[in-house]
């Protein structure tokens, strides 16, 4: 730009290029956690524990940050509050951020796709929760409020009382017989719901051991109206008049008496001798007895009238009046069902699950005679339109009986606002004829149903008839209901309050050739339109906004079909489901071609499968029925769980159990694990078959393992159904279109269950299957490296900038943290754990360091990484979670924050170590666990810290004055260098750095020696900057012709070569103490 006239032109050239400061410690730290944990708010879920956002960075500067984004660490306990130290579902990476954030405002976490939850041990295969919305019928926990009442007098205890009483609620449809409970079910005197269909029936079990549903004359035969006094003496000839006929005995016993009632037939009446007194029943008409000639004196009765049994749905403020005294004094037995709650009346818990909260929610369920009578007392201002969708409410008697009838159904409302009925389209489809249809409506403030309303008219055929239906209703003045006809031409009939609308064709058939009709499902029917309750009489249908819920009665709550990836670890020992080879395929252990089959069932193995035992069975007792054990009898030792399952097989010859070998699949004396089958059959494959009825069971799934590839008389452990080891629900996993070869050549799928669990917990590198903890730590290891392994927003190394790498609590990902470092550029340095069980004696910590057990990759068995940007520590640390539990931690817990420390106080390339800056702030004590599960407390002698230096391995130890700390900084340098301590390390680590910043500004430059000598001066720059900081004891920067040729310069290649000689930490003190003679210093 110009000046075109006078004045002053400035002109900015930014040419203070510089270094951009390290940003400190800032660790990336991966974690394995539960799924969709709450915040620390309590308000939400944590959301960096939802599924979908597993395997992202997030970059968390406070504690508060931490637990806002993946909820408190957890530590599990057990039933006794005590905690599960080294327990697989523990979060230790969690704790560790937590940790370390309390000395720190940076730290990257991310998590793995793994919910450790999902890993809590359980006895049943886990299910889904039920979709939103789903209704439950809490049979368990309602209450029914039925309460049968005695007649005795008031002088004998409980007279002219009611007694509650609970029923039995059956809610399997295996225990009734044409919706009747079974004989086989409840004693006489007993109630039952029957709750298999959504119209629960109330029954009793009567005298006779026959269930009657109350209500009905069978339940009212089945309680006396009347009886008589015991052992009565008849005379011959005698007369008794019952309902106006005259019974004349032919004996002189109670019992003839009985007899010539029943023979006279009356109405209604029966009689029977119980306990040897005269009863009479009646099927619901009154009994009026009157003198005869002395029979009724004789067998005890006095001259009256007596009302049948009665069952009275009311609430607690209408007592029904059943006392002697009261003008209809009813029987012992009659019912009252208290429809209120209080003192034990009627509570329905009918539940709604609520998707949002994971919880059940109680829907209050009053009962009520009609719907009607369910608006008034819901909705009295509104008359139902200000019910809500989840409003429900029991019904009583549901066909509205005349004689009330023990049953109950439960109702929900189907919409909001009006109720609304749409006819078909109406063209020519009507009668040419007068017609009159009835109307019923409710009104607001009034429980009852309005007088009927009849609307009358007359159809032509034509399509114009749905004009002249819709003025008609709208004629004759209904208060809520009214009629229009909509653009297909379709009458539409409204309840403006959303109550309820009658109807009956009175004459003609319109309502129905309007093409109205019962609602059935989404594609028959009419929505909201039922038909009328059998009881009344006066109506054809109803319109109505409650409709029949759909609902599962049980006494637990329901579930769904698990999710497809659903995980289960099944903590069940003694389930081992073991076949067998037997030349052609697999089978079940007893099964006729086994190779340990006897035809004599006193010589066959044990009858219920493996011996499933923590100590040796005995000879003479062993087999699980306490006979004597034979030849190919299996031994499942539960005796040590860390190496479940330990097998054995009984020789007969020698007498002994003999110890196969788990990791043999090739020998006749092999075990191979793998999965075979669930069930008996693949259409019953949702069903567990028993180990019992594997027995003698061949069946195989289509993926069980290939007969061919293995020798007669190995044992196959099947995983899928044996317990201990960790499972995934597959959803569709059966091609129901291919064969099952593996079981017949000719067996088709087509109606196989499709969905089955399959081995989550791969088996071990030797092919021993994976059970227990191993189990659990298998899986959560495979999702953490495939994190690791996969996921590319951790390698970038521009936009996210950590400079330690940490997986607290698991060695196993040693080898896949060097990687992600090597593939970011070395940028940081990698903190790795010890197995918490490592003893500290010197054998096992040299054979672990040494990988003496030749371990594949690094684990409890071995150590097998090495780098010179790792460092590994022992051992494991005791300290508290955020709850005050005390917990035991991993070597990198105590590390992160110590490094954190260490640099604030100093540089990365001073060591993290000894008394001033290896202090350890976040734990108590250092040690091991035991087998036993309990924390071994521990202070490393200078042998053991010796044996730990020569694997190169950092001990962490209790100095005496000085507490816990870190007292070494050796890398896992595959050579002796410079590069075999941790302050050298960071050091190198650091200047990649910021050398990579600091080149950056000069790409693009010209290749001349203006911009090599720049380079360099802001290389010695830097270097100097670390002499000053005591990282470097000296340094030399080359960038000129001599490494920077004309074959570089044409490939637009720059080289700046720098060497150093960075500072030693001091290790090793050697102090000489030497002893003069008197006098011979003073003359030195």
């Amino acid at each position: 730009m110009a000046l075109s006239s006078p004045g002053v032109e400035v002109k900015v050239i930014d040419e203070s290029f510089y270094t951009p400061a390290e940003p400190g410690t800032v660790p990336m730290i991966f974690i394995a956690s539960a799924q969709d944990k709450k915040n620390g708010a309590g308000t939400g879920t944590a959301p960096g524990t939802l599924l979908a956002n597993a395997g992202k960075p997030y970059l968390i500067t406070s504690q508060r940050d931490l637990v806002e984004t993946f909820g408190e660490p957890s530590f599990k306990t057990d039933t006794n509050n005590n905690p599960i130290h080294g327990g697989e579902i523990n979060e230790y990476g969690l704790q560790a951020a937590y940790s370390v954030l309390g000395v720190s405002n940076r730290a990257y976490v991310t998590r793995a796709a793994i919910d450790l939850d999902a890993l809590a041990a359980s006895s049943s295969a886990p299910t889904a929760n039920p979709a939103a919305g789903t209704y439950w019928f809490d049979t368990a926990m309602s209450i029914f409020g039925i309460f049968a009442w005695n007649s005795a007098a008031a002088s004998v205890t409980g007279g002219q009382s009611f007694t509650n009483k609970v029923p039995t609620v059956i809610t399997d449809a295996t225990k009734v017989t044409g919706g009747v409970p079974k004989g086989s079910v409840g004693a006489i005197g007993d109630y039952a719901i029957v709750a298999t269909t959504t119209l629960n029936k109330l029954y009793y079990k009567n005298y006779l051991g026959t269930w009657v549903q109350t209500g009905s004359t069978a339940w009212k035969a089945s309680h006396a109206t009347v009886a008589g006094t015991a052992n009565p003496t008849i005379v011959n000839g005698q007369t008794i008049v019952i309902n106006s006929t005259t019974v004349t005995a032919s004996g002189t016993t109670g019992a003839s008496l009985v007899g010539d009632i029943n023979t006279a037939s009356i109405s209604g009446v029966t009689a029977a001798s119980i306990d040897s007194v005269v009863h009479i029943f009646s099927t619901g008409a009154n009994v009026v007895l009157a003198a005869g000639t002395g029979a009724m004196a004789s067998a005890g009765f006095a001259a009256g009238t007596y009302y049948a049994p009665a069952l009275t749905i009311a609430p607690h403020t209408s007592v029904p009046e059943y006392k002697t005294a009261d003008t209809t004094s009813r029987p012992t037995g009659s019912l009252w069902v208290k429809t209120t709650q209080p003192n034990k009346g009627a509570n329905w818990k009918v539940k709604v699950w609520n998707d949002g909260t994971k919880l059940w929610d109680t829907s209050a369920a009053p009962i009520y005679a009609t719907n009607h009578e369910a608006i008034y007392n819901l909705d009295k201002t509104l008359g139902g339109s200000g019910l809500s969708l989840t409003q429900t409410y029991v019904k009583a008697n549901d066909a509205e009986a005349t004689v009330t009838a023990g049953d109950f159904k439960i109702y929900k409302r189907s919409t909001t606002g009006p109720t609304t009925i749409t006819s078909g389209i109406i063209s020519t489809g009507m009668s040419s004829a007068a017609f009159t249809i009835n109307i019923q409506e409710t009104i607001v403030g009034n429980a009852a149903l309005q007088s009927v309303t009849a609307v009358s008219g007359t159809t032509t055929g034509a399509a114009s008839d749905a004009e002249v239906v819709a003025n008609a209703i709208n004629a004759v003045g209904l208060t809520n209901v009214s009629a229009t006809v909509d653009a297909q031409n379709r009458v539409v009939i409204s309840h403006s309050k959303g109550g309820e609308i009658r109807f009956k064709d009175h004459s003609g058939a319109a309502f129905a050739e309007m093409g109205f009709s019962a609602y059935v499902n989404a594609n028959s029917g009419t929505a909201n339109l039922y038909t009328a309750p059998a009881g009344d009489t006066a109506n054809q249908f109803v319109a109505s906004n409650w409709q029949v819920l759909t609902y599962t009665a049980s006494t637990t709550a329901p579930t769904a079909l698990a999710a497809d990836g659903t995980l289960w670890y099944s903590s069940i020992t003694d389930e081992v489901d073991v076949m067998i080879h037997n030349g052609t395929t697999w089978v079940g252990y007893l099964d006729s071609t086994s190779p340990f089959y006897d035809a004599s069932t006193a010589q066959q193995t044990s009858p219920a499968g493996p011996i499933v035992s923590a100590t040796e069975p005995l000879a003479a007792t062993g087999q699980s029925d306490g006979t004597a054990l034979k030849n190919g009898d299996i031994w499942v030792s539960t005796a040590d769980l860390d190496n479940y399952p330990t097998i054995y097989k009984y020789s007969s010859a020698t007498a002994k159990w003999v110890l196969l070998d788990a990791a043999d699949q090739t020998t006749e004396d092999g075990v191979l694990f793998a999965d075979a089958r669930w069930g008996l059959t693949g259409a019953t494959s949702n069903v567990a078959g028993t180990i019992t009825e594997l027995l003698t069971n061949n069946f195989l799934d289509a993926d069980a393992p290939d007969p061919a590839l293995y020798p007669k008389g190995m044992l196959l452990v099947n995983l899928r159904r044996s317990g201990f080891n960790v499972k995934k629900f597959v959803r569709n996993s059966v091609d129901t279109n291919a064969l099952n070869t593996r079981f017949n050549s000719s067996e088709a799928m087509t109606s196989y269950y499709t969905h089955r669990w399959v081995t989550e917990s791969a088996n071990q590198a030797d092919g021993k299957g994976s059970f227990g903890q191993a189990a659990q730590r298998k899986v959560v290891i495979q999702s953490l490296q495939a994190m690791l392994n996969s996921n590319d927003a951790i390698r970038d190394d521009e936009s996210r900038i950590f400079n330690v790498i940490a997986t607290p609590g698991y060695p196993e990902l040693i080898g896949e943290m060097v990687t992600l470092n090597y593939d970011r550029g070395i940028t940081a340095f990698v903190l790795g754990d010890s197995p918490p069980k490592l003893t500290p004696d010197a054998t096992s910590i040299n054979e672990w360091g040494t990988n003496v057990n030749l371990a594949v990759e690094d684990n409890a068995e071995g150590l097998v990484t090495s780098d010179e940007y790792l460092g590994v520590y022992y051992p494991w640390g005791f300290s508290s979670d955020n709850a005050g539990n005390n917990i035991v931690v991993p070597p990198s817990h105590m590390m992160l924050r110590t490094l954190a420390l260490s640099d604030q106080v100093s540089y990365p390339w001073f060591a993290p170590a000894g008394t001033r800056r290896g202090g350890i702030t976040n734990a108590t004590a250092t040690g091991y666990i035991d087998s036993e599960g309990e924390f071994n407390s521990i202070a490393l002698n200078e042998g053991q810290r010796d044996t730990l230096y020569g694997v190169k391995v950092n001990p962490i130890t209790f100095i005496t004055g000085a507490g816990l700390v870190a007292f070494g900084q050796k890398t896992r340098a595959r050579n002796a260098s410079s590069l075999d301590r941790i302050n050298v390390a960071r050091l190198v680590i650091y200047m990649r750095s910021q050398l990579n910043k600091l080149a950056k500004p000069y790409i693009f430059e010209p290749n001349d020696k203006i911009t090599r000598d720049e380079i360099k001066q802001a290389a010695e720059s830097l270097c100097l900057e670390l002499v000053g900081s005591r990282a470097l004891y000296d340094y030399l920067v080359v960038c000129d012709e001599s490494n920077n040729t004309a074959s570089r310069i044409d490939k637009n290649e720059l080289y700046l070569d720098i060497a150093i000689e960075p500072v030693k930490a001091v290790e090793f003190i050697f102090i000489p103490l030497r002893l003069k003679n008197t006098g011979e210093i003073a003359g030195l």
